[in-house]
């Protein structure tokens, strides 16, 4: 019975190293191939960028943001682009200046085009450090799963337990969704949202610190929730049933009475995250942003 448990499991970290190091190294290349372009293609409107007009044409509301769509002409073709209201603030009719790429026109940024908006724009600290987070990630992840073959092909002793227990898987859950929460504030389209709502400098601290503190301290009670949320998913999966989002779902729905306890915290997590969206959507519009 071990033996044929040691080569169940030999066979499933087999598959996840081929995953996650598939995920490790194809998407940071996909990621840092498309931002070097990007990049290259924004070094050049900075350095030979052409001056063009354009006519904004239409505002519009994406969200609790504004945007400002202008279209212009090159050589007989139109092209169309949009950005944030604030940086394009006029009414639909209105002429202005662009720069635009002349090798590729579809390119194009309102008024002039240096160095300094090529900086604000390229955020060189998420372009690099995003795709060798998700390569650490996931790269460790497949590590893991070889290290466990090499232990098990040396003729380890089979654990008769959980790699994990459901609150760990919980709590492992909710650290990697806070870092994904955390991560969103290295854009600067999101910290000039957060200067808008909360001044540069709230209680003479940086707005994204700030925010980064108070994200943090909402997000706490999902510690608690995810390890009961587990509790249900994993106890359903061990009897058969899915992973899938509606076998989410059918996990907390159908709870016994014995995980009474953990699907009412999982309800209470869901009822608090509505209405932190709720507030913040409240809150954002009393700002007009």
């Amino acid at each position: 019975m071990d033996e044929e448990k040691r080569r169940k499991l030999i066979t499933t970290d087999a598959r996840g190293r081929i995953v996650f190091a598939t995920i490790a190294l194809v998407i940071p290349l996909v990621l840092g191939l498309l931002f070097r372009r990007q990049e290259l293609r924004l070094r050049a409107l900075a350095d030979h960028g052409r001056a063009g007009t354009a006519t904004l044409t239409a505002v519009t509301r994406q969200g609790s943001a504004s945007v400002s769509h202008y279209r212009y002409e090159v050589d007989g073709v139109v092209y169309t682009w949009n950005v944030d209201r604030k940086k394009l603030p006029g009414e639909p009719g209105e002429t202005f200046d662009i720069t635009y790429l002349p090798e590729d026109p579809s390119l194009s940024r309102p008024g002039s085009y240096s160095n300094v908006e090529l900086d604000a724009e390229l955020n060189l600290p998420f372009r690099r450090g995003f795709p060798l987070g998700i390569f650490v990630l996931f790269g460790s992840a497949a590590a893991l799963c070889h290290r466990n073959i090499r232990r098990l092909q040396k003729g380890a002793p089979v654990s008769t337990k959980p790699r994990i227990s459901p609150d760990g898987a919980g709590r492992i859950v909710a650290a990697l969704l806070l870092a994904c929460v955390l991560a969103v504030n290295l854009d600067p389209k999101v910290r000039a949202v957060q200067i808008a709502a909360f001044g540069p400098a709230p209680f003479g601290l940086p707005a994204w610190l700030v925010v980064a503190l108070v994200e943090i301290a909402l997000f706490a009670p999902f510690f608690w929730v995810f390890p009961h949320l587990m509790r249900l998913v994993l106890g359903r999966y061990t009897q058969g049933g899915s992973l899938s989002k509606l076998g989410i779902v059918l996990a907390v729905a159908q709870a016994g009475p014995e995980e009474r306890r953990s699907r009412l915290v999982v309800v209470a997590g869901l009822v608090y995250f509505i209405a932190l969206v709720t507030a913040w959507i409240v809150f954002a519009d009393s700002r007009g942003i």
